[in-house]
């Protein structure tokens, strides 16, 4: 007899399939063949011989779909103290680019529904961007293959690749049936920003697939503007990130994968509006919510550059992890406790750690004693980054097949993802129509 889940997994995989054709058909594959020149430099020079550059492959992981339903990410915790606005990024094995646990099922559905809703809101592209988007697309698909070579498989040399998770079939022959962006976003759960360099030497985005950006900025507003202009809301972008962004970009190469991530703290799990940015300015979060629903949203975000275009990729992949979860891990309430209330005034009120922080606030005080009792600090514990950062302290525990758990706390929070985004469209309209009065985003 099949179970829920199992029932649950089939009719995600139908529902993907059929409901995302019927949005892409027409409007993807018109919007790719826009006459429309943005003038973008394909090939910049100062990079060397861009097919010549030994670009890393991934090394197969034998997993299947049944094993993914209970796999484990690599367990993030980028807490920092001193708090300091830095790029903070580390090299990224290319192994780890786009990754797979027990969440694919709710990510792809929930890009259905967004891209379904919201249209070029959240997945938009430029004329100019198409060879960029076709090599990201070839890219993302070769990695998924050879990364996971029972998740996505193929007969007849990769023209038609099934998609074992969601039992949907892509056919990539020629001529391409959709935008190569739509492809891209039914095999891998990350948020995709295309950047290329202009004639003018200025980088700009020109293509996004980002039905996840968490405080729901629409891409419409970022869509041929340089990075100044999209990162101008992002608390000492200027004085701090602003050199070392451009240092990076200049001299960056396809062999360079990097991956960083950034965190705020909301009561909930969507993706698309996190309930701590549907808030009015100046509100409070409501005084029945209990504090052991916060969570960490993390941003692990990865950079590199591809081959060919010379365009550089960012990706952006969230992932949620209770403070209660992480409550027998030495420092971790103080860190947010010593973070939410002593950050930079830009950054406390960038993440609207204000909205709730004297709500959490006893709780955390609680942990943070309960940490003592149990001897895994003590009072005199100077708070500060983990030795492990940016990962857990359990990272090394991990096995191939079931990736990083918890030792400590089994946690799967698919069942409230799916109660929480049931009347989401609702509050998501009117935070957007809030947020255009002001001529703002909301994020």
């Amino acid at each position: 007899m099949q179970s829920d889940n199992d029932n649950y997994y089939k009719l995600l995989g139908a529902g993907t399939a059929i409901t995302t054709v019927l949005y892409f058909g027409k409007y993807a594959y018109d919007k790719f063949n826009d006459s429309r020149k943005l003038k973008v430099r394909s090939r910049s020079k100062g990079y060397g011989t861009s097919e010549n550059e030994p670009v890393p492959k991934p090394t197969p992981l034998m997993i299947t779909p049944e094993q993914v339903k209970t796999r484990d990410d690599r367990p993030w915790r980028p807490f920092r103290w001193p708090y300091h606005q830095t790029m903070s990024i580390f090299k990224l094995d290319v192994n780890n680019w786009l990754d797979m646990d027990k969440y694919y099922y709710q990510y792809i559905k929930e890009k259905e529904r967004v891209i379904h809703t919201y249209g070029p809101d959240n997945f938009d592209w430029l004329p100019g961007s198409e060879e960029a988007c076709r090599e990201l697309m070839d890219i993302v698909k070769e990695h998924m293959m050879l990364r996971y070579p029972l998740l996505f498989t193929t007969i007849d040399n990769g023209d038609h690749v099934t998609n074992e998770l969601t039992g949907e079939v892509l056919d990539f022959s020629e001529p391409l049936k959709d935008h190569p962006l739509v492809y891209v976003s039914k095999m891998a759960k990350e948020d995709f920003y295309i950047v290329l360099k202009g004639d003018d030497g200025i980088h700009r985005l020109v293509a996004a697939a980002v039905p996840f950006p968490g405080g729901s900025f629409g891409i419409k507003y970022k869509l041929g503007k340089t990075l100044d202009v999209i990162h101008s809301e992002v608390p000492y972008y200027t004085e701090k990130l602003k050199p070392s962004m451009e240092k990076w970009f200049g001299r960056m190469k396809p062999a360079d994968l990097v991956e960083r991530a950034s965190w705020y703290i909301s009561w909930d799990h969507k993706l698309l509006l996190n309930n701590v940015y549907a808030l009015k300015e100046g509100d409070k979060v409501n005084s029945d919510v209990l504090p052991t629903e916060f969570n960490v949203r993390v941003e692990r975000q990865t950079l590199r550059r591809l081959p060919k275009s010379q365009a550089i990729i960012f990706t952006n992949h969230p992932i949620f992890y209770s403070i209660e979860e992480m409550k027998d891990e030495p420092l971790v309430p103080s860190l947010i406790r010593k973070i939410i209330y002593e950050a930079p005034e830009g950054i406390c009120k960038y993440k609207n750690f204000q909205s709730f922080r004297d709500h959490i606030l006893p709780y955390l005080n609680k942990l943070v004693d309960r940490q003592i009792e149990k001897g895994l600090i003590t009072e005199e514990t100077p708070v500060k980054t983990l030795p492990t950062y940016p990962f857990a302290y359990f990272l090394g525990n991990s096995t191939s097949e079931k990736g990083w758990a918890n030792p400590t706390y089994p946690n799967n929070y698919s069942a409230k993802f799916e109660e929480e985004i049931k009347n989401a469209t609702e509050l998501e309209r009117e935070t957007f129509s809030r947020a255009a009065e002001v001529g703002t985003v909301a994020f």
